[in-house]
């Protein structure tokens, strides 16, 4: 196994599947994921097809975050905060949020809870995004896969997706265990901000040297807070 050590350098959590999320300082990562994350999605009226940012990119023009996160924990409630690309804000269960979205999105849309039988977090190591930016002479934005952290750490670029299901890795005080690596759909070559622009070129070189591969998967059955600024090692 690959021994390494590194720092936590951000955080993030997305509370509708699909939508720009948030910055956060700490979290509650158990068997369910990060708490607060991706708990609701978009859904096609009285299916279980989902709407996502591959088939309808303006989904990443609206944002949500949890109005009472304050960067800690514990920070969620009942329903999210959903802004338009205008800045307008919309309660996730306002009655009135399906139609704003459709009209923007060109989709009926309903908003309802995502059902998961267990959950994991997604990781990005900095030394990969930037040795990617190298590769491609430009910088590659973070939010393009939508990471949980992102973390800097002793290992070579790219190594992170060799490493084998269950090995053991420590985040802050938490004892994780890597899933997979992250096989990447499309999404990342559509603008992350929701311009509907899509970098064919950052596609093709994810796929054809990269292995279609970027970022792991960790789980954990635990229950652990983690924080920026915290350490990990694997």
């Amino acid at each position: 196994m690959s021994v390494f050590a590194g720092t936590i350098d951000q955080m993030w959590r997305y509370p509708v599947k699909g939508l720009r999320g948030e910055a956060v300082r700490s979290a509650e990562i158990g068997f369910h994921g990060m708490a607060g994350d991706r708990n609701l999605g978009l859904f096609k009226p009285g299916t279980g097809d989902k709407l996502w940012g591959g088939s309808h990119p303006r989904m990443m023009a609206w944002e949500a975050a949890w109005p009472a996160q304050c960067g800690c924990a514990d920070g969620t409630g009942d329903a999210p905060v959903v802004y338009e690309p205008s800045g307008a804000a919309w309660s996730a269960d306002d009655a009135g949020l399906p139609a704003a979205l459709a009209d923007d999105l060109g989709a009926e849309v309903e908003v309802r809870r995502v059902e998961r039988v267990y959950g994991r977090i997604l990781v990005v190591f900095e030394s990969s995004l930037k040795r990617l930016s190298e590769q491609l002479g430009r910088e590659i934005e973070a939010a393009r896969f939508r990471p949980n952290v992102i973390v800097s750490a002793d290992l070579e670029p790219f190594a992170e997706v060799e490493l084998e299901p269950g090995t053991a890795i420590r985040l802050g005080e938490g004892d994780f265990t890597v899933q997979k690596p992250c096989e990447r759909c499309v999404l990342p070559s559509w603008d992350p901000v929701g311009r509907a622009e899509r970098d064919m070129e950052l596609h093709r070189h994810i796929i054809k040297t990269l292995g279609n591969h970027f970022g792991i998967y960790l789980r954990t059955s635990q229950t652990a807070t983690i924080k920026a600024g915290d350490p990990i090692s694997g």
